[in-house]
């Protein structure tokens, strides 16, 4: 496993152990919708929706397009979910470790 998939892995996995993660995946697996309509939606605070979906976002596990609303004219975020796939090996798991310890990378 190279350095980045570690790194990507290890991003994942931390911001789906997160508090509404899931509920906010699932909300918009229904469909795309912008920031504001996730967090009245599922009663998940504005705040807190931001947030998750940046750290979703870097952890490539949503896309977001800007979109301007054509009532209001002002820019808005569109959060929609991306196809992604994690695999995590006990091998991995021993890679990701040891990295993060600075030894030797060494897989049996």
């Amino acid at each position: 496993m190279s350095m980045r998939d570690m790194k990507k892995t290890q991003a994942q996995l931390k911001v789906l152990s997160k508090r509404h993660t899931w509920e906010i995946l699932n909300h918009i697996l229904k469909g795309s919708k912008y920031i504001t309509q996730i967090a009245e939606e599922t009663k998940i605070p504005y705040t807190t929706v931001q947030h998750r979906v940046t750290e979703l976002r870097q952890a490539d596990l949503v896309v977001i397009r800007n979109e301007v609303d054509l009532t209001s004219g002002k820019a808005i975020k569109i959060v929609g979910p991306t196809h992604f796939r994690l695999v995590l090996t006990p091998e991995g798991i021993i890679e990701m470790m040891q990295a993060e310890r600075g030894l030797t990378l060494r897989v049996r």
